[in-house]
C-alpha cells in the first residue's frame, strides 16, 4: 500500500464513521503526518469502495501501519500507541460525542445506545494508549479519566500540564469533558507515560493569564528537567500542544460564523493570541513610531520576528517550505501542519468573488489585527476585474476593515506571488488619511468621486456607492495603466523581459456605506542604473530596506527589518562618541552624514535616538518617492486624462 493511498483511505473512514467534518480533514491529515513523522504529502488512490462497508477500524490499521513497517515508518514496537493516536485523532472529541448521545436522548433511549455502541466500535474507543489514563464508557457517554499513579519527581511536570490545561479551560473553550483528554494528549506529545493530578494549581495566577506564554516556559523547563523536551524540538512539541488544546478547525468556524463582523474577527484574533499562534508578547518588542517630521505622519515599525528577504527571488524561496508540502506558507494545507509550525493556526472560510476564500490572522502582525484573505486554490497572484468584487465583497462582510491586494509583479511588493491573497487589518493607515490633489470626473458616472491624491507615490482614488461604478472605473484605469509606456519617465509596459506595469488596490468601507477605492500604480522595469528597479529603493537607501516595498509601505507603514535594532543602537554611539563608522555600518553613510549635517555633532544619546528616527522617516518619504511611476499629482492626472475617458474637474 502506497503511504499517502493509507493515509487518504483512513480520512474515507473517518468521514464514513467517525463524523469527520470536512473543514477539519486536512488537520486530522496534519495530525496523521506528524505522527508518522513525514513532512510532505500527495494525495492518494484510496478505494472508497473497500471502505464504504466498513464499520470497524482493525483491519485498515493493520494493512496501513504494516505498509508504514515495511516503508521504515514505524518499527513494530511503537505500531500499538501511533494506531490508538491516529484512531484519536480522527475521532471527535469526547464532548462531542457525549454532546450527539445527549441530544439523542441518553441512556435508555435505544437510538442514543446505539449510536454510542457504534462510534465506540468505529472509534476503538476503550482499547489501548497511553498507561496513564483510561477509557470506559458512562452513562453519560464516554470518558478519559487519569488513573492517577504518578511518579513524585514528576510534580513538577504534572502541575504544569494541569494549569496549561486550566488555561485551556478558561481561554480556549476546552470542555470539561475533555480535560483529561488533554492531558493525554499533553502526555503522549512529550513522551510521558504517568500522571497525577496536582492539587497546588495557582488558580488566580492562570486565572489573571490572557495569553500562555508564561505557562509555556514553565512546561518547557519542567519537560526539559524531566528529559522529555529539549533543543530544537522543544518549539514544534509546544505547537502541538497548543493546537490539540484548541477548538477544531470546524468549531472555530461555527463560532465564527455565529458573531456579528466585528464580534467574528475579534473572537478569532483573541483566540489566535490565546492559543499562541499570535505570540504577541514577542510581537509587543517589536519597535514602532510615528514620524512625525513626515509629511503623511508615516508609520515605522521594525519587525523583528519576520525574516528579511533582498530580493523576490529569496522571498519566494522563503515562503516555500523545504518539503513542497504545503506548496507555500499560505495554502489551506498549513492549518495544523507541524512543518511551517502551524498546529495551532485557526482559519475560517469566506467566499469572494464566487470563489472559496478563507481569512487568517498574520503571527507577524505588521498592524492592528493584520490579517490574509487566501483563494483556496494555489493558484498564481492576478489582479483581475474579479479582484475589485471580492475586495467589495470582503468589506460588505467586515466593513472594520481594510483589504488589499499587492501588485502581481516581482520586486513590487509580494512576497508570495505564487498563492493569490490579499491582506489587510483593523487600522487607518497614512495614505488612507491623504487628501486630494487634483479632482477628475469620469463623464459616464458624473458622481463618482476620483481623484489624485497628495501622496508620495502615484495613487488614485475613487469613491461610490454603486459596486458597477467602481468595477468599471477600476477596470479602465488598471487596463490603461497595464498598457501605457512613456520612455521619457521610464516607463515601460512590456519588453522582452514581460509585462512590468501592475497595479495594488486597497478597499475601505467609508460614510454612507461609500466604497473607497485607492489604485497605486506600480512598476517593476529595470535599467542599468537600477538593476533592481527604477521605481524600487534606490541603493543610496537599501540601508534601510532592500526589500521590495508592498502594499503597506505604499500605504505610509514601513515594515522594516529586525537587524535595524542593533545597527540604530551602534550608529547612535557614534554619533553620540563622534567616532566614525565601523565597516559594519559602512551602508549608513548617507544617513550619518545627513543627521551630523542638520543636527550638528555635539548630542546626547535621547537626542541621537530622536535625529535617527526624524532621519528614518525622512528616508523612508525618499522612498515612497522612488517607487512613484509619476512624480507630481499633475502628471498622474495628465496619465488620466490621456485615457480619454477622464476629465479635470
Amino acid at each position: 500500500m502506497d503511504i499517502y493511498t493509507g493515509i487518504d483511505e483512513l480520512i474515507v473512514y473517518a468521514r464514513n464513521n467517525l463524523l469527520l467534518d470536512d473543514l477539519d480533514v486536512c488537520y486530522v491529515r496534519n495530525e496523521i503526518l506528524a505522527l508518522l513523522g513525514l513532512d510532505s504529502y500527495k494525495a492518494g488512490n484510496p478505494d472508497e469502495d473497500k471502505i464504504d462497508g466498513m464499520t470497524d477500524p482493525d483491519a485498515l490499521m493493520t494493512e496501513f501501519t504494516d505498509a508504514c513497517v515495511f516503508a521504515k515508518i514505524l518499527t513494530k514496537k511503537e505500531v500499538p500507541a501511533v494506531t490508538k493516536r491516529i484512531l484519536t485523532a480522527m475521532s471527535l472529541p469526547v464532548s462531542k460525542v457525549n454532546d450527539m448521545y445527549a441530544d439523542l436522548g441518553g441512556k435508555g433511549s435505544p437510538r442514543a445506545d446505539r449510536f454510542l455502541a457504534d462510534y465506540v466500535k468505529a472509534s476503538g474507543f476503550g482499547k489501548g494508549g497511553n498507561p496513564a489514563f483510561v477509557e470506559e464508557v458512562t452513562d453519560d457517554g464516554l470518558t478519559v479519566a487519569s488513573k492517577g499513579e504518578g511518579k513524585e519527581e514528576l510534580a513538577p511536570l504534572y502541575l504544569a500540564i494541569d494549569e496549561l490545561v486550566y488555561y485551556a479551560e478558561n481561554n480556549l473553550l476546552l470542555d470539561a469533558y475533555d480535560v483529561d483528554a488533554a492531558k493525554r494528549a499533553i502526555a503522549d506529545l512529550i513522551g510521558l507515560d504517568s500522571y497525577a493530578q496536582q492539587e497546588e494549581i495557582d488558580y488566580d495566577k492562570v486565572d489573571a493569564l490572557d495569553r500562555p506564554d508564561l505557562l509555556v516556559i514553565a512546561l518547557k523547563d519542567a519537560a526539559n528537567a524531566a528529559g522529555l523536551m529539549t533543543g530544537d524540538d522543544a518549539y514544534i512539541t509546544i505547537d502541538r500542544i497548543m493546537g490539540a488544546l484548541s477548538l477544531l478547525p470546524s468549531e472555530i468556524n461555527d463560532l465564527f460564523d455565529n458573531l456579528t463582523a466585528k464580534k467574528a474577527t475579534d473572537f478569532l484574533y483573541d483566540y489566535s493570541v490565546k492559543n499562541y499562534y499570535i505570540k504577541k508578547t514577542a510581537l509587543e518588542s517589536n519597535i514602532r513610531f510615528k514620524s512625525d517630521y513626515t509629511k503623511g505622519g508615516l508609520e515605522i515599525t521594525i519587525n523583528k520576528a519576520r525574516p528579511e528577504y533582498a530580493d523576490a527571488r529569496s522571498a519566494a524561496h522563503g515562503n516555500t517550505p523545504a518539503g513542497g508540502y504545503p506548496k507555500c506558507t499560505i495554502c489551506p494545507e498549513n492549518e495544523g501542519f507541524d512543518g511551517t509550525g502551524k498546529c495551532a493556526l485557526r482559519t475560517v472560510t469566506m467566499e469572494l468573488g464566487g470563489e472559496e476564500w478563507f481569512w487568517q490572522y498574520s503571527p507577524y502582525g505588521y498592524l492592528g489585527k493584520h490579517g490574509i484573505a487566501v483563494s483556496k486554490a494555489h493558484s498564481p497572484m492576478k489582479v483581475t476585474d474579479n479582484t475589485v468584487v471580492q475586495l467589495m465583497d470582503f468589506v460588505d462582510r467586515f466593513p472594520h476593515f481594510f483589504i488589499g491586494c499587492n501588485a502581481a509583479l516581482p520586486g513590487a511588493g509580494g512576497s508570495v506571488l505564487s498563492h493569490n491573497h490579499y491582506q489587510g487589518g483593523e487600522e487607518i493607515l497614512p495614505m488612507h488619511k491623504a487628501k486630494g490633489a487634483v479632482k477628475l470626473v469620469y463623464p459616464k458616472y458624473p458622481l463618482a468621486d476620483i481623484e489624485v491624491l497628495d501622496w508620495y507615490d502615484s495613487v488614485i482614488r475613487v469613491t461610490s456607492q454603486s459596486r458597477l461604478v467602481i468595477s468599471e472605473i477600476e477596470r479602465d484605469i488598471r487596463n490603461g495603466w497595464e498598457n501605457h509606456t512613456d520612455r521619457k519617465l521610464g516607463i515601460v509596459a512590456e519588453d522582452k523581459d514581460g509585462r512590468h506595469n501592475a497595479v495594488s488596490e486597497t478597499m475601505r468601507k467609508i460614510g454612507n456605506g461609500r466604497y473607497c477605492l485607492d489604485i497605486i500604480l506600480r512598476s517593476n522595469v529595470t535599467s542599468e542604473e537600477y538593476p533592481d528597479g527604477v521605481f524600487h529603493t534606490h541603493p543610496e537607501f537599501q540601508a534601510l530596506k532592500k526589500e521590495p516595498n508592498g502594499l503597506l509601505e505604499a500605504q505610509g507603514l514601513f515594515i522594516l527589518p529586525g537587524r535595524l535594532e542593533e545597527q540604530i543602537n551602534e550608529l547612535n554611539a557614534c554619533l553620540v562618541n563622534k567616532t566614525a563608522l565601523p565597516a559594519s555600518l559602512s551602508e549608513f553613510k548617507q544617513m550619518h552624514k545627513e543627521i551630523v549635517k542638520e543636527n550638528g555633532k555635539e548630542m546626547s544619546k535621547v537626542e541621537a535616538g530622536i535625529y535617527i528616527k526624524a532621519e528614518i522617516g525622512s528616508v523612508c518619504e525618499r522612498i515612497l518617492e522612488n517607487i512613484a511611476v509619476f512624480k507630481s499629482a499633475d502628471e498622474t492626472a495628465e496619465f488620466l486624462t490621456g485615457l480619454g475617458t477622464f476629465e479635470i474637474n
